[in-house]
Formats: structure tokens, sequence, C-alpha cells
């Protein structure tokens, strides 16, 4: 699945992004790194270096800048994804978005966009998306909803599921995550979940860190990128 966005479409995203920079607050942001693979198997891996910016322009409206890069062991390849969202909050834990950005490995880049809401509670919250993948030779379909709570003492669980359908092959991702706070920003984290194929499922386990920052410390919305489907998130 490979497209390049026009130069025309990344100029105006980066004009119109550079006009509103100067007007913006750093409401929250994120730096993950996290390592992935099958458990039978650990060789066919992923490792995981991402980074994302939350900015507010008022009390409604807001824009989410990923970058992503991932190694993967299985292909000796690496994979960068960026996307960008834009955000409106209809309140303090409620908010619907929309983004779009590109997935890009061995000289080729998909492109992706969609739409996502966010709900907060308490001490947790759930999320959800659609989205849509295409390239020069084809294109396909994702979605999904994770979600999770803090229990106490920072000891944290999660759990998410998502679904892709492209060019006739489907995936299907779904893990059980547990976290233990590392004082009020940083976070340490464990996943055991499977990956299932037309051709049949295979068990992958991840661990990895975050640290988060901003007046929301954290984010609103997760990253979005078909490499979160392989093996791990």
């Amino acid at each position: 699945m490979m497209m390049v966005h026009s130069p025309k479409t990344l100029a105006t995203l980066a004009l119109i992004l550079a006009a509103s920079t100067a007007q913006a607050e750093i409401t929250g942001g994120q730096v993950k790194l996290s390592q992935s693979g099958f458990t039978d198997d650990f060789s066919v891996a992923k490792t995981n270096i991402s980074g994302s910016l939350e900015l507010g322009f008022g009390e409604r409206f807001g824009m989410q800048m990923d970058l992503g890069v991932n190694l993967l062991n299985f292909a000796d390849e690496t994979a960068i994804n960026y996307v960008t969202h834009g955000t409106y909050k209809l309140s303090d834990s409620t908010a619907l978005g929309a983004f779009i950005g590109m997935d890009s490995v061995n000289g080729g880049s998909t492109s992706i966009y969609g739409i996502e809401a966010a709900q907060n509670f308490g001490t947790g919250g759930v999320q959800g998306y659609v989205a849509h993948a295409q390239d020069g030779n084809g294109n396909g379909n994702a979605l999904g909803v994770s979600g999770g709570m803090v229990m106490g003492n920072g000891v944290g669980i999660g759990a998410s599921l998502d679904h892709g359908s492209f060019d006739g092959t489907s995936l299907t991702r779904y893990g059980l995550r547990g976290s233990f706070g590392l004082g009020e920003s940083s976070k340490m984290y464990a996943e055991l979940g499977a990956l299932n194929t037309d051709v049949g499922s295979e068990t992958y386990a991840k661990i990895g860190a975050s640290y988060n920052f901003g007046s929301n410390s954290g984010l609103m919305f997760g990253d979005r990128s078909l490499f979160n489907l392989l093996p791990g998130s």
C-alpha cells in the first residue's frame, strides 16, 4: 500500500500549522519506547520510539502531532509514521477528532486518515477510531478501541482491540496490559496479546515505558499507524 501525498497538500498543512502555532499552548505530550515480538519467535520483533505533542487553541480546539520510528527487526527495515490530529473538546473529558498521516517503509508510503473519539472518566478512559488507508496499489480500512484505568498505588490495567482489512488480507490484534507508575509522569508497562490473520494466530508480548508532560500530563488520543498492528501496538 504505497502512495505519496501531493506537495500542494503538504504545503497547505505546513502553512496552516506555522500560522497557528504562534497562538497555541502546549497542553500535553508523551514520549514512548517499547519492544514487542511474537512469543514463539522473538526475532519477529519491533522496537518503537515515538513522541506526540498536543497544542491547544482556546478551550475547545486543539491539534496533536505524532512522530514514530519503528525498527522492524524481522524485515531489517526502519519504518516511520507521522500523523496530525485536529481535535474538538465537547468538555474537559470528551473529545472528537480527525486525523491524517503517512506510514513509510522501504522507499514507499501509505496515507492514512480517519475519525476518532475519546472519553475520560476518573482515573481512566476509553477511545476508538475508524481509519482508511490507501496507496498506489490498493486500499483498506482499520478500526480499533482501547481503554484503561489506574487501580491505585500506580498500578493500572488496560485492553485494546484493532482490526484491519487490506487488499483481501485481514488482521485482528487484541491485547491486555498492566502498568506501574514511576511518579506522576512516568510509567512502565507490559502487554500480552495475539495477532490473528487469515493463516493463523500468533501470541505476542511487549514491554515499554512512557513519559507524559504538559498541563494535561498526557494526550487525549493515541497515535495512529498501521504499524501498530505488527506485532503489537
